[in-house]
């Protein structure tokens, strides 16, 4: 388990904030390569029919999980996707993550047979465990894909300490109602906050001074920011009379104020 902070920030302080940052991090061995340090992460979210994943988030429950289907980038030949369930304690968090690939996913969720489709080499130790509770949960409260959700991510680590990830979750964009063959879509994608980016730190060994000083310094409040309820709020899902309002969605009711530090 690792505590999570998740800050708004506005687009128009990232290139000020990104050098205050610099000095101390180092690129996530996964962006290094890419251009500009980021890469691009897909998930579609379930819920029930109730939307009660959703709505345990909005009445402000500590103990809650999320299920999704993740995947990064562009769609390629033997794209390795991820069952996951985010399970949040509070401001803890943990997950449980199971790889296969892309091409295996419709026959795993259709045949609810895991040998044959897990992939257990790959450095996920309980893997198949994983995808065991992801089912259960699945099947158990009948759940239904919602929305898409894609962001270009910059992650980083500190120097000082490997436990201690910062990442930037640029261009929150969505697509209600997906299906698994829309993971990687791309075109129809609607701006949820376009103004806005998500700021993530998520540590194990406490929370740096360095750290600390540079969010007073940008006057950053810690949210609790969900990127889920983000794109619900920012589309007619629900409510399907409810009128965009950009960016003031999430000051008004997308999170709510948990401090200033």
């Amino acid at each position: 388990m690792r505590l999570e902070y998740k800050f708004l920030v506005s687009n128009d302080d990232l290139p000020r904030l990104r050098k205050k940052m610099r000095p101390f991090l180092d690129v996530d061995p996964f962006a290094k390569d890419k251009e500009g340090n980021q890469y691009t992460v897909r998930s579609i979210y379930y819920d029930t029919s109730a939307y009660d994943f959703y709505h345990e988030k909005m009445d402000g429950i500590k103990i809650r999980k999320k299920l999704r289907i993740r995947s990064y980038n562009r769609t390629e030949k033997n794209n390795v996707v991820f069952l996951e369930i985010k399970n949040k304690y509070d401001n803890f968090i943990g997950k449980n993550r199971s790889p296969l690939e892309y091409e295996d996913l419709v026959g795993l969720l259709k045949s609810k047979q895991l040998e044959p489709y897990i992939l257990t080499n790959n450095g996920y130790a309980n893997s198949v465990e994983d995808a065991e509770k992801f089912l259960h949960h699945f099947y158990k409260n009948d759940l239904k894909p919602t929305v898409l959700v894609v962001y270009d991510r910059e992650a980083y680590f500190s120097k000082f300490d490997p436990s201690l990830r910062i990442t930037y979750d640029k261009n929150i964009r969505y697509l209600e109602d997906p299906s698994l063959d829309l993971l990687y879509e791309d075109s129809n994608l609607e701006y949820a906050i376009p103004n806005h980016f998500v700021l993530e730190i998520k540590f194990a060994n406490g929370y740096p001074k360095w750290l600390q000083d540079i969010v007073m310094e940008f006057n950053l409040t810690r949210r609790s920011v969900s990127k889920y309820t983000i794109c619900i709020d920012s589309s007619k899902i629900i409510n399907p009379f409810r009128k965009k309002v950009g960016s003031t969605l999430i000051e008004d009711e997308s999170v709510s104020q948990e401090g200033v530090f």
